[in-house]
């Protein structure tokens, strides 16, 4: 059976939907750049040793335009850092150490009346965790995480 996650339904439904409601001449503009790092390191001399460095990033834009000549320009951005570092040693046994990051964002504009609006969504996130476990005998944990959701809609 297919599968198909809401993000890409949303993908082509916008890009069937874009030559209906947006001309050219419209100027409603995307842009989702996101830098993302993941680092993991485990060293264990008799044990056991565990790292995880995980980055997550969903980022849902657009622009809707019903009618005339209505938005002269709609604007949404989403620049995102994260990084996530993780360290672990265990001579004889235990050590773990995650680091996460997750980040979404949804951004909207409408503009469905007939003024030309300047609607402009912008989320830039900076994002860090680090996380370092060190056992000698056993028995050492750490988790570092971060979380940012972002929503913002304008409708004219």
């Amino acid at each position: 059976m297919r599968r198909l996650s809401l993000f890409s339904a949303v993908a082509v439904l916008s890009l069937l939907a874009a030559p209906l409601v947006t001309p050219a001449s419209a100027g409603q503009y995307n842009s989702a750049p996101t830098t993302q790092s993941a680092m993991s390191n485990a060293f264990a001399k008799h044990g056991s040793a565990s790292a995880l460095s995980l980055n997550n990033n969903a980022i849902d834009q657009s622009n809707l335009r019903f009618g005339g000549k209505s938005p002269l320009f709609q604007s949404n951005s989403a620049p995102t850092t994260q990084s996530a570092t993780s360290n672990a040693f265990a001579l004889h046994g235990d050590a773990s150490a995650t680091s996460v990051n997750t980040n979404e964002i949804i951004q909207g504009n409408g503009a469905f009346g007939r003024k030309s609006p300047f609607q402009s969504n912008s989320a830039p996130t900076t994002q860090s965790a680090v996380s370092t476990a060190v056992s000698i005998g056993g028995d050492a944990n750490a988790l570092s995480a971060n979380s940012n959701g972002v929503s913002q809609g304008n409708v004219r």
